[in-house]
């Protein structure tokens, strides 16, 4: 039977004809490094993101490797994450409020 790895963001079977997959959340930051706005075919992608537990290692890994040009290019779309980062600490379900502190 086919084992589960979880390390940096991806879901891996242990089987070599399989590709690795995802986890949600880290696809959802994917589209926050990207140039388009991440909520533009996705209406509720900020209330969904704060749902989601925060992978911070990958989150981390994704600004790190960023230099000055890449960082202005999506920075609209950081700007938006804190924004919404700050928007959720004023919710009043718990887990959004510290998944946002956390991120």
């Amino acid at each position: 039977m086919a084992q589960t790895e979880k390390k940096g963001g991806l879901l891996r079977k242990s089987s070599a004809s399989k590709k690795p997959l995802k986890e949600k959340v880290v696809l959802m930051y994917d589209e926050i490094f990207t140039t388009e706005d991440p909520s533009k075919c996705n209406p509720r992608f900020w209330e969904e993101l704060f749902l989601m537990k925060v992978n911070l290692e990958y989150l981390e890994g994704k600004l790190e490797v960023l230099d000055g040009e890449e960082l202005m290019k999506i920075k609209d779309n950081i700007n938006c994450l804190f924004q919404h980062c700050i928007q959720a600490l004023g919710e009043e379900h718990p887990i959004r409020v510290v998944n946002a502190l956390q991120v």
